[in-house]
């Protein structure tokens, strides 16, 4: 028997793998475009590219806020056992999601002159490049929605090896599709936007084959969805849609900064440079936000079981795995500045490479801090602290980059752009400690300092016995504890007996049927004492068994056969199974 929680600590690392893949997926379709178009279009070319990039970002921004949205809500749902309500939520994220695509769609159809012209398309070659790029592109708006809500919602649905085919399909394709383009189709910018197009497509048919399976949670139904179900995505993935905004109009706003401190004949190698740095910057800060976005889904989950062992747990694995691949992603973005911005280029500007290169090592300076920063974002989002994690979004994703880079750029002119990068966190993380000392009011010195859930959450500490199962020889020590925890807790004879024999009876089955299979496994079970009774909540990473259903369907003749699990069944109140996120959940209220 070991200390509780070592299943979300595992959960995190199976996840976030799957989900950082999705997330880059995401983006590589846009960085490829980039690469080839600089090696293969040069600097107009990718200053076309670069101009259209805020319109990208305005589809992430609803793909962020409706994925992130439908995601933490269906996780909460999921967590306290409400499979209804968790597929209405992913319902009217169907629905909005088709709606926002179409409307999107006819935008550019019919504004794309004027929209490229107000991002900054002066000449004729800008606006030819950058309306002939948009239209391309534009067909993959929709599947980017769909894709970012899926690869989310899929974790929650069991079916994350999915996400990771559609992903590899759709890079190579991409990646093949691009080259074709360039180097036998010649079908320039417009044709680097449908190679994209097409491949996001097939990743995203990929992907609904999965709704061709039976034993899923989420299907589509228009049946008991309501206003109020469209509004709890909105302002659950508000900030989201906060961050790609606020990068949205970051980008418009550096592009003029950058352009007004350089003469003119400058202004298409330093938009062309600013582009590369934002383009690498999307692609590493999407790592990022897979660790945020598995933060999120899992913290979704433990707000609905008022787990407050469990959110330490997830806090500390998180924080970890954000400075380790911030720290990779430093040293490799640091050491390999120049050969990343010559990737974008046809070797013919030296220039731009020099300032590519530059504004890469400012930002690699704050990747660690920005891994750290954004998984608060997004696991206050998971706690649908929405207030909390909106304003943290746009102060980190725009007020601490745009007022530095305004202040400083009249004095060190492209320098104040790249520098901001690393202002902008070093800025958050106090503002964080900040938020944290003013809730303990006092120095924040542990994880549990950094919790945010709103109060009351949980049961007090004293209340509640947890522990972890990982071997047989653990099954009989753990029955023992929980035998003497509910004698001390004021349990009656028979229902201190019966839960102690139900928990080694649980065990015993889980172990003989379930870790049988060569991976490493473990069962999380928390005893609670409430004012309502007790609770028995149990946890394991095996594969899916209902043990109430499978009690059913051994019923044996012998009476003293898992006598434990049939009579605390039988007196339970009420007796929840789900299985989610490639985990079996059973929780039964005495």
């Amino acid at each position: 028997m070991s200390k509780n929680g070592k299943i979300i600590s595992k959960l995190f690392r199976g996840t976030v793998v799957s989900i950082i893949a999705a997330t880059v997926a995401a983006m590589i379709g846009i960085v490829v475009d980039g690469v080839v178009i600089g090696r293969f279009l040069g600097e107009d070319g990718m200053a076309a590219y670069t101009l259209v990039m805020p319109v990208v970002n305005l589809a992430t921004a609803f793909s962020g806020i409706l994925a992130t949205g439908a995601q933490v809500i269906c996780a909460h749902h999921l967590g306290a056992g409400d499979k209804q309500k968790a597929r209405r939520a992913f319902s009217a994220c169907m629905i909005i999601t088709v709606t926002v695509s179409v409307v999107l769609m006819i935008i550019i159809v019919f504004f794309k002159d004027p929209i490229c012209v107000m991002l900054g398309a002066k000449t004729d070659a800008l606006l030819k490049g950058s309306t002939d790029y948009l239209i391309g592109v534009m067909f993959a708006l929709p599947s980017v929605l769909f894709l970012f809500e899926f690869n989310a919602l899929m974790r929650l649905d069991a079916d994350a090896n999915r996400v990771v085919v559609a992903v590899v399909v759709m890079t190579v394709l991409d990646i093949v599709g691009d080259l074709l383009n360039a180097l036998v189709i010649k079908g320039g910018l417009f044709g680097m936007g449908m190679a994209t197009s097409i491949s996001y497509g097939i990743g995203l048919i990929i992907m609904l084959l999965h709704f061709t399976k039976k034993d899923i949670i989420f299907k589509f139904s228009f049946k008991g969805i309501r206003f109020k179900n469209y509004l709890e995505i909105f302002t659950t993935g508000s900030s989201s849609g906060v961050g790609s905004a606020s990068a949205m109009l970051r980008v418009a706003i550096i592009n003029r900064i950058l352009v007004g401190v350089v003469s003119a004949a400058m202004a298409s190698t330093v938009l062309a440079a600013f582009g590369v740095v934002n383009t690498a910057i999307n692609l590493m800060s999407s790592i990022m936000v897979g660790i945020g976005m598995t933060c999120a889904t899992i913290a979704g989950l433990m707000i609905g079981e008022q787990d407050r062992s469990a959110m330490i747990s997830l806090l500390k694995v998180t924080v970890k795995t954000a400075l380790i691949m911030g720290a990779v992603l430093a040293v490799v973005t640091f050491a390999g500045a120049d050969w990343i911005a010559r990737a974008f280029s046809d070797d013919k500007s030296e220039e731009m490479i020099r300032l590519a290169a530059r504004g890469l090592r400012f930002y690699a300076c704050g990747i660690i801090l920005y891994g750290i920063n954004n998984a608060f974002v997004n696991y206050t989002q998971g706690l649908r602290r929405m207030v909390i994690s909106n304003i943290y979004c746009f102060l980190q994703n725009f007020v601490f980059i745009i007022i530095p880079a305004l202040a400083l750029s009249g004095v060190i002119g492209t320098d104040a752009v790249w520098a901001s990068f690393i202002i902008t966190e070093v800025l958050t993380m106090l503002a964080i400690f900040g938020l944290a000392a003013y809730y303990k009011r006092g120095i924040p010195r542990s994880f549990a300092d950094f919790l945010f859930v709103k109060e009351p959450f949980g049961v007090a500490p004293e209340n509640a016995f947890e522990f972890s199962v990982e071997t047989q020889k653990a099954v009989i020590p753990a029955s023992e504890a929980v035998r003497e925890f509910c004698d001390n807790k004021g349990a009656t004879d028979k229902q201190s007996y019966l839960m102690s024999l139900f928990v080694e009876e649980l065990c015993n089955n889980v172990i003989e049927h379930g870790f049988n299979d060569g991976k490493e496994h473990s069962i999380d079970i928390r005893i609670l004492n409430t004012e309502e009774g007790w609770i028995l909540r149990y946890r394991d990473n095996c594969r899916e068994f209902d043990p109430v259903k499978w009690l059913e369907m051994h019923e044996s003749d012998d009476p003293t056969a898992n006598i434990g699990i049939r009579m605390i069944c039988g007196m339970a109140k009420e007796v929840k199974y789900l299985s989610t996120m490639e985990l079996n959940n059973l929780t039964i209220y005495l």
